[in-house]
């Protein structure tokens, strides 16, 4: 077997063995692949009109359920490495209080479409694609967003272009 031979039969047993090794979980994909057929189509919406959080845990804003043992228990029919992202994931939206869904989804796409089509990180700062502008400077006072929610919404967008 020639190197280069070799060098693709490690590469593809690394891609068919180790899947969740080799690949993330995009929480987005979860969502939308598991949850959306009886829910609203996106995990902001959701977020917003279903949960909350109570004695520092997200439940159900009817049931007043952990939303942990819902999935555990067969919910959704997820792995227990998709259960775990998906509740990072909806913590994270609960967290910055849909920010982005209340400030700037009218004139931008989902959060994540808008990061991953128009952002770019370099060196850990988040910059305009295409403007090359730096977010962080350019966010304060546009969106009517103020310094803090400008802060929190550059942790948003880069949250969305550190997941798969």
């Amino acid at each position: 077997m020639t190197h280069i031979a070799i060098f693709f039969w490690a590469i593809s047993l690394q891609f068919f063995c180790f899947p969740a090794a080799a690949q993330g979980i995009d929480p987005h994909l979860v969502y939308e692949q598991n949850c959306a057929g009886c829910h609203v189509p996106h995990a902001g919406e959701f977020v917003a009109e279903n949960l909350t959080i109570s004695v520092g845990e997200l439940v159900g804003k009817g049931s007043k359920r952990p939303v942990s043992d819902l999935l555990a228990t067969g919910h959704g029919k997820l792995s227990e490495p998709e259960i775990e992202v998906l509740l990072q994931h909806f913590s994270t939206i609960q967290e910055t209080g849909n920010l982005f869904r209340e400030r700037c989804i009218y004139c931008h796409d989902r959060a994540v479409a808008f990061a991953r089509g128009e952002l770019i990180l370099r060196d850990g700062t988040l910059f305009g694609r295409y403007s090359k502008r730096n977010v962080e400077e350019f966010l304060p006072g546009h969106g009517r967003l103020d310094n803090s929610q400008a802060e929190m919404m550059v942790d948003v967008l880069k949250r969305q272009l550190n997941t798969p």
